[in-house]
């Protein structure tokens, strides 16, 4: 359990239910519980100490994956002198993508949530054969959807960015077959 104390969960569970003592009271036993089988379970054979990590003070940046490559895609578009267009379909994990980049619209960013994975990568299609740099996102099944199209932007040698943001699995099988599909997508071979 990374003995680390306990107070400010039990506090911070007490001040989420301040209004309703007696909730505040069961999740703070049920915290309890919990912590106590996890201290006295012979069901771990390794534990770990993780001590905080020393920082210097200042300003820090949470950041996400997502947040970080929709920031890498607006830098893009200003270092090429291309407008940025994202067609996409909402799909978790991928919407993060989608909400951020539609906030920098004065950076050139245009975002379009489609009605669906194909429209999405159709519009970015256009997008880049009309000269702005196309991006789509998608998660999961909607690379599938997505293939064809896919195949004419390579047949067509379009600059078209297609974010595949994997799911975590705890099975990684689905995952695997993600990455196995993108080479030959739309029955183009890569060239080796």
């Amino acid at each position: 359990m990374y003995h680390r104390p306990t107070e400010s969960t039990e506090r911070f569970l007490r001040e989420k239910f301040a209004r309703r003592p007696d909730l505040a009271e069961a999740n703070v036993l049920a915290f309890r519980a919990g912590w106590n089988f996890g201290e006295t379970t012979e069901s771990f054979a390794v534990t770990y100490e993780v001590d905080p990590a020393p920082l210097n003070t200042g300003t820090y940046r949470q950041i996400t994956g997502n947040t970080a490559l929709a920031y890498g895609i607006v830098a893009a578009g200003q270092q090429s002198g291309l407008p940025v267009f994202l067609g996409s379909y909402p799909i978790t994990p991928a919407s993060d993508i989608l909400h951020e980049l539609s906030k920098h619209k004065a950076f050139g960013v245009t975002t379009f949530q489609a009605e669906d994975e194909i429209s999405g990568i159709g519009s970015a299609i256009g997008a880049a054969f009309g000269g702005a740099l196309g991006v789509t996102t998608t998660s999961g099944p909607g690379i599938s959807l997505k293939s064809e199209a896919t195949g004419l932007a390579v047949a067509l040698e379009l600059p078209l960015l297609v974010i595949d943001v994997q799911r975590g699995r705890a099975v990684h099988r689905a995952a695997h077959q993600d990455r196995a599909v993108r080479p030959a997508a739309g029955h183009v071979r890569p060239k080796r």
